[in-house]
């Protein structure tokens, strides 16, 4: 719900309600392909309350990567990751963050601040909010509401 927060706020209203993404919408399928295929020896999924995180344990410590199709969304992907890593900070183990765009050739380090950490404390509250509402929030035209999964529930 994180990415949906820093994303889109009727998105995190839809996908709280449990209404499902279209699985036959391309980018969906293209997304899972990437993953399946991308980095998948030595990981391990962890599961830390309802969220799955793909953790690579190395000898130096532990790695928390996000793998995405494209850096199109690059904020969203990033708070994504810095609550991973919050999460795993509250759990009380340390870890770092990489979120890889294979598709690209690009990686990009993440690293959670006490300042970050503030902001997904007000991010929460505000999920919070947002979900406890009764209707969705107003919906706004972005960049990348013609390939939305969910696009369907605000522009039909």
């Amino acid at each position: 719900m994180v990415q949906y927060y820093f994303t889109c706020e009727r998105e995190l209203w839809f996908f709280s309600r449990g209404l499902q993404f279209d699985f036959e919408n391309e980018d969906m399928l293209i997304g899972r392909l990437i993953h399946g295929e991308s980095y998948e020896r030595g990981w391990k999924e962890v599961i830390l309350g309802d969220v799955k995180l793909d953790v690579v344990i190395e000898g130096d410590g532990v790695e928390v990567v996000e793998v995405k199709k494209s850096s199109k969304l690059e904020e969203p992907a990033r708070w994504q990751l810095k609550y991973y890593l919050y999460l795993l900070k509250k759990a009380g183990t340390e870890a770092r963050g990489v979120i890889a765009y294979p598709r690209e050739g690009k990686r990009e380090e993440v690293v959670l601040s006490e300042e970050d950490v503030a902001i997904i404390e007000g991010a929460i509250s505000d999920i919070e909010r947002i979900i406890a509402l009764e209707t969705p929030p107003r919906a706004e035209r972005k960049p990348y509401c013609r390939r939305c999964a969910y696009r369907d529930f605000c522009w039909v």
